[in-house]
């Protein structure tokens, strides 16, 4: 399943909001400095989706706050 996600970085708190069926709004704390707030988003989203964060991966958007992750079991 592909999740569409918007990053917000630099928040207080580390946050999931559910827009629609795949569309999701994280926030997270840490800066968009070295692949920081990448790895703490998919840390996130495994805690979310109750899952190991080895079956969540960044196909898009990178370096971009709009990004697609495939979650796969």
């Amino acid at each position: 399943m592909d999740i569409n996600v918007r990053v917000k970085t630099g928040k207080s708190i580390n946050k999931v909001i559910k827009k629609d069926f795949a569309q999701y709004e994280v926030w997270v704390k840490a800066p968009p400095f070295k692949g920081l707030a990448n790895k703490e988003l998919i840390k996130i989203l495994a805690d979310y989706f109750n899952t190991k964060p080895s079956n969540l991966r960044i196909v898009k958007g990178l370096t971009s706050p709009v990004k697609i992750l495939r979650y796969s079991k």
